[in-house]
């Protein structure tokens, strides 16, 4: 399978998610698909995948997928996060999955599923965006 990310994508790539060692495997209109590898620092004391890091794989994943929902490229912002923990993450790598469920004049409403190295769903989360003005 072809990995396509486009070059204005990588770009928002910038900050705490790209301290955390996100990278993105696809980015379009249909979604984003993005990974995380898994460092002893992203551990909490069980030897498990820190919820914090999943909660920004999950939100940085969401607003790359609001972000590119439409034609034209719309930064947003978070307005809200609604987070389910199902299984607790170990392994080598993490990955997060996001998809579009309703995007409006102002706001976008993404779906996003994290897995672990065997594609096991381990959280999933319902994000709301603001669309901004990029001024």
């Amino acid at each position: 399978m072809e990995w396509t990310v486009p070059e204005s994508a990588r770009k928002r790539i910038v900050g705490f998610a790209a301290y955390c060692g996100y990278q993105l495997l696809s980015c379009s209109q249909e979604g984003v698909l993005a990974c995380i590898n898994v460092q002893p620092h992203h551990l909490n004391y069980y030897g498990k995948v820190h919820g914090g890091l999943i909660g920004t794989i999950m939100d940085a994943t969401a607003g790359l997928t609001a972000s590119f929902a439409g034609p034209e490229q719309r930064p947003a912002v978070t307005r809200s996060a609604d987070i389910h923990y199902f299984l607790p993450v170990s392994g080598s790598v993490i990955k997060a999955s996001g998809h579009v469920i309703r995007a409006g004049k102002t706001m976008c409403l993404v779906y996003v599923d994290v897995l672990d190295e065997n594609d096991t769903i381990c959280a999933t989360g319902a994000f709301e965006y603001f669309y901004v003005d990029n001024k």
